[in-house]
């Protein structure tokens, strides 16, 4: 052990050589940068040796280091190192017991926060007030400034500084003895720990909770928390948490007389902690483990102990812990037998004690002188708050006062002149109108006829465009054309050369001749047909008269002038109709033209599907069904199908998803036309590699019924 104190010197001494190497390196730097006028530099060196000066334990330097630092915070108008120093300051001054100055500059940065608007740093200096506050018993004002600072934490949103908050009130009402409601706030600050998952803060909730359950009495929940808290730290592997908590163990034994126990935790807390550089702490176990061997009358014991916290007071002066040692020392040589030692302890415990009383009557006369500078001061800041104040609202009036003058006299300026301005902006605009009227009504005038001449022209257009859509439809159906004329063609050919035979053979009969000829009427009676349904198709689709025609024929005819054609692409028609006649407004030859390009968009994209291959047999379905409102005609393929990011522009003009050899991007867009004019609509539903389907919805006669 004492091997082990000297060496704790030896290292000490080490330090300290360090800190006075550093120290001069410091104040080198110190001295350069007043010399260059560098105040940044300046604040950061003075706060190096500041804190240096703590590790020191040289409190009067580290003050005056922190109080020029501060000064030069001042001089550079930088209140967040202002805030951070007068902190320092404050914290200084509460540890060396001058409890005054440290409420005044923890005042005096809470000025600075407040004006600045820093809620974080904020609520931690209302929490720091409320220690002092505490220290010095003004227990009213330690709870209003611990209230604050929860608000703060509460308004912030931030759960670990609330559960502090919730803790620092916790200690307030333990301080007070009422621990019940200490009780309450610790609970709360452990619900909020628990569900951020800060195990090391759960631990330490736990630990404190037992201390309270201990002072209410209540064993069995103290030890139940003690056991939570003691669990944690041994998964955290916090040896000196684990320490403490056996420590406590202990303190809990002796509370129920159960000294065997409590000798038991106490040592183990000594095991864990006897090589710590916590030497209060240390001394307090080795303290505990002497007070209960005597009890127990396990005299060597209680020598050992006393022995091993003997060296710790020789380096230390632990007055209270000296005062309670030398009472044990005292204790045990009578037990022993030997009354001049045990005297001798004694008289050493009386004069600790009499020291101690002396220390504490001191620090109640300063707590007193503390409270009376406190009051002084607090009675002095409200006074100079108020005339500040006072002087900021005359301030601020008669700024406004000033401004609002400023704003009406800029105000009236402003409106002269633009009154002005106004004024000559309509003398002159008033010439202008007069000089550029009929001018005006020239451009309205020619604005008309550009406007005419544009709608014709487009009409013109238009026309064009279903012109040239009809020639390709025409052009498309050349082939089955010519097959309907062919067939009809052959037939005449063959009845003319039957009867030439016939006459040349032998002289027909009247009844076979009339047979014959029959049958070349009815042949040229269809030729005359195909020829005519084509002309009209041709010319009457530029008719822009609608009337009632019947759906299904309409439907046939169409079909009949597609049907060779797609037959030789082995493509098969399918159409499906209602029993019902129906009857539809429009422009037959019109509507015939949409179901030519429907039908022959189905074939392009059959024959786009099919490639290469070896055709099969494919199908284009119409159905037409008949509802309430109208009839739906639909015209179903099985071909490529058309993109999903096409589908809205596919009746657009001059868009088409087929080469530019194939299609010319009008047909789609004809078509809608021509269905919107007949009071319909017509839309496309269409998956890629499946196929596509058209829907034309339009109004029926009233003839018409399903």
């Amino acid at each position: 052990m004492k091997l082990r104190m000297f060496l704790s010197v030896i290292v000490i001494l080490a330090i300290q050589a360090l800190c006075a190497q550093s120290e001069q390196v410091l104040l080198r730097d110190l001295a350069t940068a007043r010399q260059e006028h560098k105040l940044i530099s300046q604040t950061n060196l003075l706060i190096k040796l500041a804190d240096l000066a703590i590790k020191q334990k040289d409190t009067a330097a580290a003050l005056k280091y922190y109080d020029e630092a501060y000064e030069v915070c001042v001089q550079r108008h930088h209140w967040q190192d202002q805030i951070f120093v007068a902190s320092h300051l404050a914290e200084v001054y509460s540890s060396s017991g001058a409890l005054d100055k440290a409420l005044q500059w923890y005042l005096t940065a809470l000025e600075i926060t407040r004006k600045h608007g820093d809620p974080n740093r904020e609520s931690m200096l209302h929490n720091n007030l409320g220690i002092i506050y505490l220290n010095i018993g003004s227990y009213d004002k330690s709870l209003e400034h611990y209230i604050t600072a929860l608000e703060l934490k509460k308004k912030a949103g931030d759960k670990t500084g609330i559960a502090n908050a919730l803790t620092n009130m916790a200690v307030y009402y333990i301080r007070t003895e009422n621990y019940q409601t200490a009780l309450q706030y610790q609970k709360q600050a452990l619900e909020i720990r628990q569900t951020l998952g800060e195990q090391s803060m759960v631990a330490a909730t736990y630990n404190a909770i037992a201390v309270t359950h201990r002072h209410l009495g209540n064993i069995q929940e103290a030890f139940r928390y003690l056991n939570m808290a003691l669990d944690i730290y041994l998964r955290l592997g916090n040896t000196a948490k684990i320490a403490s908590c056996y420590n406590n163990m202990g303190v809990q034994y002796l509370f129920m007389n159960d000294l065997p126990r409590a000798k038991e935790y106490y040592l183990m807390s000594y095991e864990l902690k006897k090589d710590s550089s916590d030497a209060y702490s240390v001394l307090s176990t080795l303290n505990n483990l002497a007070d209960i061997s005597l009890k127990l009358q396990q005299f060597n014991d209680a020598k050992k102990y006393l022995d091993l916290a003997k060296p710790y007071l020789e380096i230390n002066q632990y007055l209270d812990l000296s005062k309670s040692l030398n009472k044990l020392y005292s204790e045990y040589y009578e037990a022993m037998g030997n009354s001049k030692q045990a005297l001798e302890y004694f008289k050493a415990y009386h004069a600790a004690n009499d020291s101690l009383f002396n220390v504490q009557k001191q620090n109640q006369l300063n707590e007193m002188e503390v409270k009376y500078e406190v009051l002084q001061k607090e009675k002095h800041i409200e006074l100079l708050t108020r005339n500040n104040e006072l002087s900021k609202r005359n301030l601020i009036k008669s700024r406004q006062l000033r401004n609002y003058l400023i704003i009406i006299i800029t105000l009236i300026i402003a409106l002269g002149l633009v009154l002005i301005r106004r004024y000559r902006e309509t003398v002159r605009l008033n010439r202008h109108i007069s000089s550029h009227r009929e001018e005006l009504r020239n451009l309205n005038q020619d604005l008309e006829k550009r406007v005419q001449t544009e709608v014709a022209i487009r009409q013109e257009h238009e026309q064009k465009a279903l012109q040239q859509s009809r020639l390709a439809i025409l052009g498309e159906l050349a082939a089955g054309i010519a097959h309907e004329l062919n067939q009809p063609l052959q037939t005449l050919s063959l009845t003319i050369e039957n009867i030439l035979f016939a006459l040349q053979d032998e002289p027909s009969g009247v009844d076979v001749l009339e047979k014959k000829m029959s049958y070349l009427f009815e042949d040229i009676s269809r030729m005359q047909s195909v020829i005519e349904h084509i002309r009209r198709f041709s010319k009457q689709s530029g008719d822009q008269s609608q009337s009632s025609f019947a759906l299904r024929e309409c439907i046939d005819s169409a079909i009949a002038l597609v049907r060779d054609r797609f037959a030789q692409c082995h493509i098969s028609l399918q159409c499906h109709y209602p029993e019902t006649a129906i009857y539809i407004t429009g422009n037959q030859y019109k509507f015939e033209h949409v179901i030519i390009n429907l039908l022959t968009n189905a074939k392009d994209a059959i024959l786009d599907k099919r490639g290469d291959a070896t055709p099969g047999t494919d199908e284009i379905r119409i159905e037409v069904v008949l509802k309430k409102l109208g009839v739906c005609i639909h015209v179903h393929d099985q071909g490529c199908g058309i993109a999903a990011e096409h589908q809205d522009t596919v009746f657009d003009s001059f868009f088409s998803t087929k080469p530019i050899e194939k299609g010319t991007g009008l047909g789609l867009a004809i078509a809608k036309g021509i269905i919107g004019n007949m009071n319909g609509s017509i839309g496309i539903d269409s998956q890629q590699h499946i196929g596509t389907t058209v829907t034309i919805s339009l109004p029926i006669e009233p003839e018409s019924s399903v």
